[in-house]
């Protein structure tokens, strides 16, 4: 009889438990690349993270950042679930995909965006304004380049949560004064060829990182790639003269033999890593994140040998960089689901804790000055506080929808001036031809 009873009472005890809600929250939520949550959440939210960021990485730094993070957000909200949408690597196939979507009003109700492309998309994102003040949170304290796109106008419209910078990577062994100019770089240059010394490494493959690394140059010579309407401008006036100019420079980088004509092998930098690691160059142009991975590399001989400076220009006084990264935009007009995917993203990237913890796990620069200034692991980084006076004077990508097509021209324009196939002015030429052959 007592044995019955004993059974009875904790029965009991297990039912009451379901009826408060118990065994529906906590011990039921999961995280896995397919959901995170509890399964039978009332709240459905749809997220798209670029493949990189998301539960489905291969970075086992990455991966369990992630999933601690967004276990402590379910646990804090046991209503809601979060359904990851798995999609492509190919990067513009998937924006163009999510455009598509947002234009029909069935986009997924938070997506990651490519930086550069991001204003194509902020007619249908949802401002954010209210979660940004609620957790305190101020657009002007992300760096200029990510403020206008994040804000195009009166209101915020998506969270840039992570960048880098392209910089002038040095051996400071061998390099005693970084070249701020062309005329010094090539001065520099002859003297590092005559100890046998590469002086300087790019890459200058047909990818899209050789654009991004190379823009800085023609930036900085006042050109422009597209106007603000996003019709292209390049191939005219002091903008053709600009890109002339610019190319003449890598050209003359070979002919003068201070850099190796292999570097039309690199597609990225990474690929110079084996060549880095040799020792017999001495500079290179490059993405902020090289310094962890050619790190890697070397070990200890990296902070002994390498330090960054500012790109060289083609005149004293100009300064500028290139710089990428994700936005993260809320499409939902669900008022609950507009406020709840706003938050999920501050949590998981953004604020104090979000931004250090992710940017350290992924080895990416944080877009939020405070970041720097706050976080540890940031502060205390001698590389990555030069990082930040470099991101003072970068630029993005125009959002053009022609800019795809003018940066394949770049890349083909390089090959053929490296190689002899085409002049400077000349490889221009096609370039202007080609693009407008495409309207």
């Amino acid at each position: 009889m007592k044995k019955t009873m004993l059974i009875g009472l904790l029965l009991l005890f297990v039912l009451s438990l379901g009826a408060v809600g118990y065994g529906a929250s906590n011990d039921k939520i999961v995280v896995t690349p397919q959901l995170i949550g509890n399964e039978n959440a009332k709240i459905e939210i749809t997220w798209q993270p670029v493949p990189a960021h998301s539960l489905g990485d291969s970075n086992k730094a990455k991966v369990a950042y992630l999933m601690q993070k967004a276990k402590e957000w379910a646990e804090k909200h046991p209503d809601v679930k979060i359904t990851p949408i798995q999609t492509t690597i190919a990067i513009n196939d998937s924006m163009a995909k999510i455009l598509v979507q947002a234009a029909e009003g069935r986009a997924p109700d938070v997506a990651a965006i490519d930086s550069y492309i991001f204003p194509n998309f902020a007619k249908y994102a949802q401002p954010i304004d209210d979660v940004m003040k609620e957790k305190k949170l101020n657009v002007k304290d992300w760096f200029p380049f990510a403020q206008k796109v994040m804000k195009p106008a009166g209101k915020t419209l998506g969270l840039w949560y992570t960048t880098d910078v392209r910089i002038l990577f040095y051996r400071k062994d061998l390099v005693k004064n970084p070249p701020k100019t062309w005329p010094e770089l090539f001065k520099l240059g002859k003297q590092l060829k005559d100890k046998g010394y590469d002086t300087l490494l790019y890459s200058a493959g047909r990818d899209e990182n050789v654009t991004m690394n190379t823009l800085p140059y023609y930036w900085g010579l006042g050109g422009e790639l597209v106007d603000e309407s996003g019709k292209p401008v390049f191939g005219q006036g002091k903008n053709r003269e600009a890109m002339i100019s610019y190319l003449k420079f890598l050209k003359n980088t070979v002919d003068t033999g201070i850099t190796p004509i292999r570097v039309l092998n690199y597609k990225s930098d990474p690929e110079m890593l084996g060549e880095l690691a040799i020792g017999k160059a001495a500079m290179f142009v490059g993405v902020s994140n090289m310094a962890n991975q050619l790190r890697s590399v070397i070990g200890d001989r990296f902070n002994e040998q390498w330090d960054v400076a500012p790109i060289p220009m083609a005149k004293r006084g100009v300064r500028v960089s290139a710089s990428g990264g994700w936005v993260s935009t809320i499409f939902t007009k669900d008022e609950q689901k507009r406020k709840l995917a706003a938050d999920f993203i501050i949590s998981l990237y953004v604020d104090n804790a979000g931004m250090e913890g992710w940017c350290k796990a992924g080895g990416y620069l944080p877009p939020r000055k405070s970041v720097f200034e706050k976080a540890q692991f940031f502060n205390s980084d001698a590389f990555a506080q030069k990082f930040k006076k470099e991101l003072q004077y970068s630029r993005v990508r125009p959002a053009a929808p022609v800019y795809p097509a003018i940066s394949q021209e770049i890349q083909i324009a390089i090959s053929n001036v490296l190689t002899g196939k085409a002049s400077p002015e000349q490889a221009v030429d096609d370039a202007w031809r080609n693009v407008n052959s495409r309207k």
